[in-house]
Formats: structure tokens, C-alpha cells, sequence
């Protein structure tokens, strides 16, 4: 989760900081409940405060430090995700160590890896990220299995993404004056 002071900065022509503040912990809130919903065992939320890379990668590090054997990454601003969506790639992980779930963009809405620092992280390149993770997963032997849910494909960047949230799901409404 980006500090959310700094949060979904590409919606500064629609939302103020106050807006934009509450959008992504609103999302974020989402997010959380999903997961305990999915009943995972363990949750923490892992700030990204300086460089989103070296922050994911320092959260796996103290996870794999902790004796964790995978990590489950899940993007903040996915409010279209649902349990079923957690359930998809906890199963795609019977038969890989990478699972990717990729954004409607190209980009990586999600990552089980097994083991936590199996892969080198790259969310803010000029690349999509989720073709870079599949190939660097291929480059360490691991051929990554691919999940493309709308629940987890769905994020929310662009004015036109807060505009079809707003359209359709009654619990953002609240911003429908922006969009």
C-alpha cells in the first residue's frame, strides 16, 4: 500500500488529496476484508513509502527471515475482488511456484511465489510488469501460471476506471460527484 497521502496520483485532475486519501483506504479496507474472507492465515500490509520494488522486496525478505515458505502479494486498489479471486490463485498454485494475476493493462495486480524471494520485483518499469515477472520466473526455471480474473484485473488508475467504479459498485458512490 502506497502512503496514502501519496495515493493514486494519476487521479489528481478528478479527486483532491482528501479524495484520493479516501478512495485508496476504502479500497484498501476492500482488500483486507477479502482476504480474511478467503481465510488466510496471516495478513499484514506491507507501506510502501519509498519505491514500491524495494518494498515488496523487503516485505518477502522478512516473511521468508520468518520462516515463511510463500508469500501471497496482493495490490491494494482492487475493489472488484472477491474471495473466489484469492481462491484462483491459491489453486493455480498447486502447480507453480509463480502465479501471476495480471491488470487489465499488462501491469501485476497480484503474486503467490513460492519461496517469498523467488523473484526479482519490477511494478514501476516502462514494461508491464506481469510479462517481466512471468519471463524472469522462466529464467529461474519456474514456468508461472497465469490468472486473469476480472476481480483481479480491475485496479483502479485513470479517471475512466474511478468512472465505471463509481457506475457500478453502490459502496463508492460517494464519489460519483468526481467522476
Amino acid at each position: 500500500m502506497k502512503a496514502t497521502a501519496r495515493a493514486k496520483s494519476r487521479l489528481s485532475g478528478v479527486l483532491d488529496p482528501a479524495g484520493r486519501e479516501a478512495l485508496a483506504r476504502q479500497m484498501l479496507e476492500h482488500v483486507l476484508a477479502t482476504l480474511r474472507e478467503a481465510g488466510l492465515a496471516q495478513i499484514e500490509v506491507a507501506n510502501a513509502e519509498q519505491e514500491l520494488n524495494a518494498d515488496v522486496t523487503s516485505a518477502a525478505r522478512r516473511v521468508q527471515d520468518a520462516g515463511g515458505r510463500e508469500l501471497l502479494l496482493v495490490m491494494a486498489d482492487l475493489p472488484y475482488l472477491a474471495a473466489s479471486d484469492i481462491a484462483a490463485m491459491v489453486e493455480a498454485g498447486r502447480t507453480s511456484d509463480v502465479v501471476i494475476a495480471e491488470a487489465k493493462d499488462g501491469g501485476t495486480n497480484a503474486l503467490l511465489l513460492r519461496p517469498p524471494t523467488v523473484l526479482k520485483f519490477a511494478f514501476t518499469t516502462a514494461r508491464p510488469s506481469a510479462s517481466f515477472h512471468a519471463d524472469h520466473a522462466r529464467s529461474v526455471g519456474i514456468e508461472p501460471a497465469m490468472v486473469r480474473r476480472p476481480g483481479l484485473a480491475r485496479d483502479i488508475d485513470t479517471p475512466d476506471d474511478l468512472a465505471a467504479l463509481v457506475s457500478d459498485h453502490p459502496a463508492y458512490r460517494v464519489f460519483r460527484h468526481v467522476a
